[in-house]
């Protein structure tokens, strides 16, 4: 069974997909953006910054099914 995503609105306006995770996090969420999981911060809902210079290079893309 399909458990229905939460979705949230960032700082910056954009929806994003949250996904459950087996860990507990205490700061931080997992959301699915444009395909792309990436790491908010729970308090202000501000994208955490990749290490590279690009968008892309460390960032976890979702399969779609």
């Amino acid at each position: 069974m399909n458990k229905k995503e939460e979705q949230i609105v960032l700082s910056n306006g954009e929806v994003a997909n949250v996904k459950d995770t087996q860990s507990n996090y205490q700061n931080i969420l997992i959301v699915e953006l444009d395909g792309v999981l990436r790491v908010i911060d729970k308090e202000t809902r501000t994208l955490a910054q990749t290490l590279g210079s690009t968008h892309n290079q460390h960032a976890y893309y979702v399969k779609k099914s």
